[in-house]
């Protein structure tokens, strides 16, 4: 079944299969004085099909085709106009069955319960010629399987707009999880390869700052500095394996602050609805670190809310006054997992800590009917990476 087919879409097909299913009832007894009985269990069992459909496909496709003939067969002898499939209830009532089965199941399945409907259609035709003209049956026939064939063409084409979508929406999620390795490695090189560097200078200068350093030592020294050099090179080997795909050099800056805006058509271009208010910030007025947090705070918050709440739009509010503030709120629609809902998750986990490490905070969690991430980050942040050890010098 189709994904983009959620708990509303499920239950409008349960709410229309209750109607139907009284309505075909009711008007197969009183307009066409079925038996009561009987009318009840052709109408529950034809709309039920409907319902059906959304689980077992085939057994529906045969259930509807029983039950819309033998609704064909009980008024037989009326003579009535549109006899006998363009009845108005059973007719209704088998559309939607057909369209059911073309989204949840794809056009084949459709188009041969068609077909076969089609033939029993030409085989009533011929039993009923004591009632009703063949002709006039024929039409009738010919005009259902017009209708079916339209309205299944439409929802073929919203089935594939659909795949598209569910396609591209993966092929974000795959991205986003390339960028965050990309992200990892590049963390891990700002932080390893710096103190690796240090390393390699302070070992190399040690014999001319140190007094009285013996030719052992020295050659100690030069090996700790070969060593790390060369755990240097193949870290940035592991680097550029983590970070490259095909046709990319690996070389990628770390978004900011800037990046927001690509970061937004991109989610829009899932289907994804995102609303912003507020102006982004420019790139001087935010430390780089702090941009990059935001970045990555709105990117793990939009890819929360496409995982848990896709069909729901999300709304981005953005302020830069003493701190800059950013708000990313969706409503809630009943699929996110507990854990989100109580601030667990790797994903917040990981939002408070960026937040955490520039010297700003983060809260997330329900709000009335919204799952909110609210962030609030210094414009310019006193954190930095220590860059050299104070020594003694001899």
């Amino acid at each position: 079944m189709l994904k983009t087919w959620a708990g509303r879409g499920r239950l409008a097909v349960y709410v229309a299969a209750i109607v139907l299913g009284i309505v075909q009832s009711a008007v197969l007894a009183d307009a066409y004085s079925v038996a009561g009985g009987v009318a009840l269990l052709l109408g529950g069992a034809h709309a039920g099909s409907i319902a059906l459909a959304l689980w077992r496909p085939v057994e529906a496709a045969g259930l509807s085709l029983v039950a819309v003939t033998l609704c064909a067969v009980a008024i037989m002898g009326r003579g009535e106009d549109g006899w006998p499939w363009m009845v108005p209830p059973p007719t209704l009532t088998q559309v939607l069955v057909l369209i059911v089965l073309t989204l949840v199941a794809g056009w084949r399945l459709a188009a041969i319960t068609l077909g076969i409907q089609v033939a029993a259609g030409v085989a009533l035709a011929v039993v009923g010629l004591a009632w009703n003209d063949f002709v006039p049956a024929l039409g009738e026939v010919a005009n259902f399987a017009s209708l079916a064939l339209i309205l299944g063409a439409l929802a073929t084409v919203a089935r594939r707009l659909a795949e598209s979508r569910s396609a591209l929406r993966e092929e974000h999620e795959r991205r986003s999880v390339v960028e965050e390795k990309a992200r990892i490695a590049r963390e891990l090189h700002d932080v390893i390869a710096h103190n690796m560097s240090l390393i390699t200078v302070q070992a190399r200068s040690a014999p001319h700052r140190v007094d009285d350093v013996s030719p052992a030592a020295e050659a100690e020294f030069a090996e700790i500095a070969d060593l790390a050099a060369s755990a240097l090179r193949q870290m940035r080997g592991v680097l550029d394996v983590l970070r490259t795909e095909e046709g990319q050099s690996g070389r990628v800056p770390v978004p900011g602050i800037d990046g927001l805006g690509e970061l937004f058509e991109s989610a829009r271009g899932t289907g994804q609805r995102v609303e912003v208010r507020g102006d982004l910030p420019e790139l001087a007025d935010v430390a780089p670190e702090v941009g990059t947090a935001a970045y990555r705070i709105v990117q793990e918050a939009l890819s929360n809310a496409r995982r848990h709440a896709p069909s729901e739009a999300v709304s981005i509010d953005i302020d830069q006054a003493e701190d800059l503030t950013v708000r990313i709120a969706n409503r809630l629609d009943g699929a996110a997992p507990a854990i989100e809902a109580t601030g667990g998750g790797h994903g917040l986990i990981g939002m408070r800590e960026r937040a955490a490490a520039v010297g700003g905070s983060l809260t997330a969690g329900p709000v009335d009917d919204e799952f909110v991430v609210e962030a609030r980050l210094p414009v310019e942040t006193a954190v930095r990476t220590p860059i050299e050890r104070g020594r003694k010098t001899p």
